[in-house]
């Protein structure tokens, strides 16, 4: 059978797997990350990662997709919104544990170009994809095709200011979306609003079951959320935005902030028809 070892490395989990032709992940291993990571401590998760899943099975080339800036050509990791990774040979890497060919992406763009071919955009030439997680990151597809930038970077629609004088946030600016509604966002909202430290998960649940200050705190970031898609709608006039990330499994509880926030600001006669969307792929979109 025709298949690839993909790995896909997040912000607080590595995940890896072996794929079919047809999108169907045949395997898969997930393993935990630490807050504070070096390469070579990362390097060593990996090789075990890939080991386990390729057990048994023949692929035929590597996928690796990261967080932050990725140069596709050289296969180099350049940047990551957290401590510990910069200019990570992270493909030299996998072609020495394997000696296969690796591809390496940015993995909102990997995500962005699985949705088109697998999931809920098959039939879409222009749409936005993003990303709710520890981080944020945009994808853009435009006229039916991968939209990277002059640089390869476009889409990074986590570094939008959505506050005036707001949380510090890993780029070294103020207010950026991601400071200000990704996971560890909600956490540290969550936590000054209740003097509890939960994962943006268990704060999901306690929302689900009530809990007015989670609620809160969903509500307001899904709305800060839509502030940054609304201007990207308005400049875009894409057919769809679809979410995706371990934040956005929870999605109905951004939909509510989110959706206000577009009355507001989207110019509606321009984007009557834009969707908003629910990944179909769930969390192996980026596998």
């Amino acid at each position: 059978m025709s298949c690839v070892l993909s790995v896909d490395i997040g912000g607080s989990k590595l995940a890896a797997g072996i794929v079919g032709a047809n999108g169907a992940v045949l395997s898969r291993t997930v393993r935990p990350l630490p807050a504070e990571i070096d390469t070579a401590r990362l390097s060593k998760i990996i090789a075990g990662a890939i080991q386990e899943v390729s057990a048994g099975l023949l692929p035929s080339a590597v996928g690796v997709t990261v967080p932050g800036l990725c140069d596709a050509e050289t296969r180099i990791w350049r940047y990551a919104p957290f401590s510990g990774i910069s200019d990570f040979a992270v493909g030299e890497l996998l072609h020495g544990l394997t000696g296969l060919p690796v591809f390496a992406e940015n993995d909102v763009n990997a995500c962005a170009l699985a949705e088109r071919r697998f999931g809920a955009c098959r039939d879409v030439s222009d749409y936005l994809w993003v990303t709710v997680s520890n981080g944020i990151g945009g994808s853009l597809f435009l006229n039916g095709r991968l939209y990277t930038g002059s640089s390869g970077n476009a889409g990074e629609i986590g570094h939008i200011r959505v506050a005036e004088n707001g949380r510090l946030c890993g780029c070294g600016r103020r207010g950026c979306l991601e400071a200000e509604a990704s996971g560890r966002a909600i956490a540290a909202k969550y936590q000054e609003r209740t003097g509890a430290a939960c994962s943006a998960k268990e704060i999901a649940a306690a929302a689900k079951a009530g809990d007015h200050e989670a609620r809160a705190v969903y509500d307001e970031a899904g709305f800060l959320i839509g502030k940054a898609v609304s201007a990207a709608v308005n400049l875009l006039n894409p057919a769809a935005v679809v979410f995706g990330g371990g934040v956005s499994m929870d999605f109905s509880l951004l939909e509510t902030g989110l959706r206000r926030a577009a009355a507001e600001l989207i110019f509606s006669a321009a984007n009557e028809g834009v969707r908003f969307v629910q990944t179909a792929l769930g969390y192996d979109a980026a596998l």
